[in-house]
């Protein structure tokens, strides 16, 4: 849909040129980078883009003119890193509350005075949002790439998109164990732009990897978003256009209806028994450790039987990494096959380090019912599952109860390491 076949190949390249300093036939060739630095568009996604390409086995540059197509439709509805802008779908009706345009303004600010988010994020997670800024490649884990949607550490399920006040608490807290610093010395408004910021960022990157897609799909049909096409035309692409971001948006939105209340089981949980259930407390904690070396829950696999994160699994990587590596049928450690793919962005793959429990650096909170719903949901974007819960002993997984066994165990074994780092950064306003 969102394409123009080869005949316009030359003038795209000439336009891209104009724009981001270097062609995207120049790109396939060269490897440029970061062209968001040269006229303050938010950098495409050159590496989906690329992964796409390879994925569907089309010749190289094959994408190029769809590609750069789908910018101009990106500029019209979300605007520009210096000028922001919110597409009118989401200006109305159940996506009103989602984004403040104020917020955003305020977390992007001026070239002359940066905003909260360029001030305090840019150089892990860029100005785009990929997860690539001038400090991402020597940090392990990397730092987050908005741009597919998908949040570690939050309370609605495993493929539910994560509340408000999720992103806020990571903002807050930080990430136990990661350079991701807690932000206590910003204000209540400054923590609000950031939190919609990301929100735009995540929605913005997550349509134009649709867009991207829809192009790779669509290329025979010689179509383009294009404002100066037949209306009946034009309006048929919007209209596909804003369904594919109706659906993006409708996921933030439901996933406050998607939250579950877990309650508390019957014997006591780790930090609130007393001298007389303690005896329950601590037969609790010997069945989560069972729990947790046994076949069923599978815990100490990757965890190792002593917790340590030391198992026996074989290394393996996030779904970041296995976006643009195995995917598309490329080894994480073929670094020679990934060599056109981090010419685009990728970042040498790490292996993931499964959690050193007795450490007791929990990124997503320590709370009981935050270990509670990470052992059933997993936890998004890794390879941690969800628990198997079954409703009887005569089916093969775990009880509800086991589960919360399991966290007595988990509590009861985990240091309290300090805080995450504050921020250094002193607060804009």
């Amino acid at each position: 849909m969102f394409n123009l076949k080869s005949s316009k190949l030359s003038n795209s390249a000439s336009k891209l040129t104009g724009v981001f300093g270097c062609g995207l036939l120049a790109l396939a060739l060269s490897g440029c980078r970061e062209p968001s630095q040269v006229a303050n568009h938010y950098e495409p996604n050159f590496l989906f883009a690329k992964a796409t390409e390879i994925g569907q086995s089309k010749d190289e540059g094959e994408l190029d003119q769809s590609f750069s197509d789908t910018k101009d439709l990106l500029v019209d509805w979300f605007g520009t890193l210096d000028e922001p802008k919110l597409p009118e779908v989401l200006k109305e009706g159940d996506y009103e509350d989602l984004i403040s345009l104020e917020n955003i303004k305020l977390a992007v600010g001026t070239p002359s005075a940066p905003g909260i988010y360029v001030q305090q994020c840019v150089s892990c997670h860029g100005l785009s949002g990929q997860g690539r800024g001038v400090t991402a490649a020597s940090q392990d884990p990397y730092p987050r790439d908005f741009r597919m949607g998908i949040f570690k550490f939050k309370s609605s399920p495993r493929s539910a998109r994560p509340l408000k006040e999720d992103i806020e608490k990571t903002l807050r807290v930080g990430l136990s164990g990661s350079q991701m610093p807690l932000f206590n010395k910003l204000s209540d408004e400054e923590i609000k732009a950031l939190v919609d910021y990301v929100i735009f960022l995540s929605i913005r990157g997550e349509f134009e990897r649709r867009l991207i897609q829809l192009s790779a799909t669509e290329l025979d049909e010689q179509r383009i978003y294009d404002r100066t096409a037949e209306k009946s035309v034009l309006d048929d692409q919007v209209s596909t256009a804003s369904e594919a971001l109706t659906q993006i948006a409708d996921r933030w939105v439901q996933s406050v209806d998607a939250v579950e209340e877990f309650p508390r089981p019957d014997f006591p949980i780790f930090g609130s028994e007393t001298d007389e259930n303690k005896a329950q407390l601590v037969a609790s904690i010997e069945k989560g450790k069972s729990l947790f070396a046994s076949e069923v829950a599978s815990c100490a696999k990757c965890h190792g039987v002593n917790a340590d994160g030391k198992g026996n699994q074989l290394p393996d990587y996030d779904d970041w990494t296995k976006d643009w590596t195995s995917k598309i049928g490329l080894q994480p450690t073929d670094l020679d096959a990934l060599l056109p793919l981090m010419a685009r962005g990728g970042l040498k793959p790490q292996p993931l380090k499964p959690r050193n429990i007795v450490e007791g650096h929990f990124r997503g909170g320590r709370t009981p019912e935050d270990l509670y719903r990470r052992i059933r949901y997993g936890i998004a974007g890794s390879p941690m599952p969800a628990a198997a819960v079954v409703q009887s002993r005569e089916e093969p997984g775990l009880l509800d109860e086991d589960l919360w066994h399991i966290v007595n165990y988990v509590l009861s074994i985990a240091q309290v390491p300090p805080p995450a780092m504050e921020t250094k950064v002193v607060s804009s306003q």
